[in-house]
């Protein structure tokens, strides 16, 4: 008599396989959100039709020359909240970070944009010593520590 062999049975990771799709699907969201977040904060700013807007509206500032210097450029992304209403367009409110040869400063925008149209609600910048301006209306909001003006 002969006897053959029979492999030995193949193992199955059919479990391991499934638990681990499950755990990718449901973990996707965040690796989504937390990728283009990232994206945003690194590249996606520049391409941003009102932080392109904000940006120019700075450099030609006349206030904004004062208190930053020359050579002012959008530096980061602290903040933003954007909604969007169909019909409507989205508004957004961003807070960035400007910097100039004298200084650099926090500006906080509320902006609307709809079919590609951007409206520049409000700009208000603040300095590391407290000063405020607003540079849509050209006021000083608030003098820095120790000074009587500009």
């Amino acid at each position: 008599m002969t006897m053959t062999q029979q492999p030995p049975p193949r193992r199955s990771n059919g479990c391991l396989w499934g638990c681990l799709a499950v755990l990718a699907f449901m973990f996707l969201p965040f690796i989504l959100a937390g990728g283009y977040g990232a994206w945003f904060l690194t590249q996606g700013f520049r391409h941003d039709p009102v932080l392109r807007t904000v940006a120019k509206l700075a450099r030609r500032d006349g206030l904004a020359h004062q208190v930053l210097g020359n050579d002012i450029h959008v530096t980061g992304v602290e903040g933003n909240a954007f909604s969007y209403v169909p019909g409507l367009g989205a508004h957004t409110d961003y807070e960035v970070t400007l910097s100039g040869d004298k200084a650099s400063g926090t500006l906080e925008v509320e902006a609307d944009n709809s079919h590609g149209h951007v409206d520049i609600k409000s700009m208000i910048l603040t300095t590391p010593n407290g000063a405020r301006y607003d540079l849509l209306h050209n006021i000083v909001l608030k003098e820095p520590s120790g000074s009587t003006s500009i």
